[in-house]
């Protein structure tokens, strides 16, 4: 993907934050000096760019310096599930509301407490910024380390508590002066109808404008370290001796290294220079090289992210089903994967619109036995093709309105694995005898723009987003097919043009759309027999054709430090949350 695949892309009560390996009290066996060296998968550093974390290039890193309520432990059963933040503990009372308690000792790098006061303050930021909880209300502050989330009376939104524990906590003393003094009853009106609520939801969009920009003078940090300096190379984060967790900490300093594509990261990798990185799109051999470092070791968890070839069904003849499924057999997933993803990509098994992994979660071995494996086989692609009157002369298929059948496939500049997977399906295709090419927008932005204007009749896109399994299917149905990334989302919706209902085999007549609506707002047991509709239409209807499955890896060095995680959870989370919970300690 382009520099880092964000997997992208989050239960109730964790009590404390536990000691998952090692000593509470000295984690660096006595030698805290060590300096871990890393670099943020979600931006490059930009300099003279804010220390702020709403800004879209702003130098401030994920569990390090920038830190939130609570983060999540990527269950696909329990999305709620979290590890402590700034929180402490959480208990989600009846009616809905969250209460939650902030961790006792918590403070800022500037030695000032981390209050209630403070949450309430990043709360009507994230109302500016449009991240907040989709069902919230308000924010009552019981007490200096208390504060209760109140849901809108008569909603259910079964993410609210992960959706609270994302909130990123910023100092009100830094922040409130950038806040009108009225902002909660602007919060309010924008809540309701009419003049007036628009009038709030437009002071609150200039706001976020404003917030956006804010460049404060030093970094304050309730997290383990706090940026020190930076320049268009690197930053240096120190240890913050106010963080509530500071006798886990084994780093004295922390060094991230700025990049500017795949090729720098990887001559740091093979340099040795990093003691952790997520992973870039590499070949082979460049894997080989990375590994052959001494201390570098590679570690693996579940991604949450599949590549697939999506169909926009306006454009003739994709919205016949019988071809996407001929297109399914006839394109050899695990020579696409070979060629595409070879090292963290897993061809996919089935088409379920969620990754492979977390199918027996959802679906009974039964339900699985019924799904359509579309094995490799052109000679069912082409019996297919001619069921729906398509005829081939010469080599070549032609439609049933007598033109030739022709493709193309558009991707992005930068995305070397979807490149270079396009590259070989057009060459399939085309022996077959589907004229193809491959289509390369010149950025990630101008791809989404040219997907939601229905630019695009087939097109690379990143679906089976979790944990959440609602927005799993949110990337194929309902009225949020949202982007990943840091790139807004397309305001148009469902750009794939699917039909409002199906007739599924052994289901009956669903309306993909709403079932994926009615998702949010069902609990794990009632949602099941949700998705196994879903996955069922998707298996039947192919809106897109899920060619792999992203596996999330990482690298880590031993030189300097050593007991890194495994658990899945804690490596879908930067390192920083690692060291807090016990891991990453400093040889001596």
């Amino acid at each position: 993907m382009k520099k880092v695949c964000l997997a992208l892309a989050v239960v109730l009560s964790a009590a404390g934050v536990a000691a998952c390996g090692g000593s509470n009290t000295d984690p660096s066996g006595g030698s805290k000096g060590a300096v871990f060296t890393t670099i943020d998968e979600t931006h490059p550093i930009t300099a003279g760019a804010p220390m702020n974390p709403y800004n879209a290039s702003g130098n401030s890193f994920a569990t390090y310096d920038q830190i939130d309520l609570g983060y999540s432990q990527n269950s696909s059963l329990n999305p709620n599930a979290a590890y402590p933040g700034i929180a402490s503990s959480w208990t989600l009372q009846p009616g809905g509301a969250l209460l939650v308690h902030l961790q006792p000792n918590a403070g800022w790098s500037n030695g000032k407490p981390v209050t209630a006061n403070d949450v309430k303050t990043s709360v009507a930021i994230a109302f500016a910024e449009g991240t907040q909880p989709v069902n919230l209300k308000s924010v009552t502050v019981l007490g200096s380390k208390e504060i209760r989330f109140n849901p809108q009376p008569g909603t259910t939104n079964q993410l609210f508590t992960s959706e609270a524990l994302e909130t990123i906590v910023v100092p009100s003393s830094e922040y409130n002066a950038e806040l009108p003094s009225g902002i909660w009853s602007t919060i309010a009106a924008s809540q309701g109808s009419g003049a007036a609520a628009t009038r709030a939801q437009a002071t609150l969009t200039k706001l976020g404008k404003k917030i956006d920009d804010f460049a404060p003078g030093t970094d304050v940090s309730a997290g383990p370290f706090y940026v020190e300096r930076l320049n268009s190379g690197e930053a240096l984060l120190l240890r913050n001796t106010h963080f509530f967790a500071a006798s886990r900490i084994a780093p004295k300093e922390v060094v991230i290294r700025n990049y500017t594509g795949n090729e720098e990261i990887w001559q740091y990798l093979e340099g040795g220079e990093l003691s952790a990185a997520p992973y870039t799109s590499m070949p082979t051999n460049v894997l080989k090289k990375v590994l052959s470092v001494s201390g570098n070791h590679e570690s693996n968890a579940l991604s949450y992210t599949a590549a697939s070839l999506a169909f926009n069904e306006k454009d003739y003849p994709y919205g016949i089903t019988k071809v996407r499924q001929a297109l399914a057999y006839l394109l050899n997933r695990a020579q696409i994967t070979k060629v595409g993803e070879a090292v963290s990509g897993l061809p996919a098994e089935t088409q379920t619109g969620m990754v492979d992994g977390i199918v027996p979660d959802w679906l009974t071995s039964a339900q699985r036995s019924r799904l359509n494996p579309y094995a490799y086989s052109p000679s069912k692609a082409a019996s297919l093709l001619q069921s729906a009157h398509f005829t081939k002369r010469g080599g070549q298929w032609y439609m049933p309105n007598g033109k030739p059948f022709k493709m193309t496939i558009e991707v992005c500049s930068g995305f070397s694995d979807w490149i270079a997977a396009a590259t070989y399906m057009t060459k399939q295709l085309t022996a077959f005898g589907i004229k193809s090419t491959t289509g390369i927008a010149s950025d990630y932005a101008t791809y989404l723009a040219d997907i939601a204007n229905g630019d695009y009749a087939t097109g690379f896109w990143l679906n089976a987003l979790g944990p959440a399994i609602s927005n799993a299917y949110s990337r194929v149905w309902g009225a949020n097919i949202n982007a990943v990334g840091s790139t807004p989302s397309p305001t148009k919706n469902d750009f794939l043009h699917t039909p409002s209902t199906y007739n599924v085999a052994g289901v009956g007549t669903i309306n993909p759309n709403t079932l994926t609506e009615s998702l949010a707002g069902l609990p794990t047991a009632k949602a099941k027999p949700v998705v196994a509709k879903l996955a069922a239409a998707y298996d039947q209807q192919l809106p897109m054709i899920t060619l792999w499955d992203y596996r999330l890896i990482q690298f880590v060095n031993t030189k300097s430090f050593t007991d890194f995680p495994t658990s899945d959870g804690l490596l879908n989370n930067p390192p920083g949350l690692w060291m807090w919970n016990g891991y990453v300690h400093a040889k001596s």
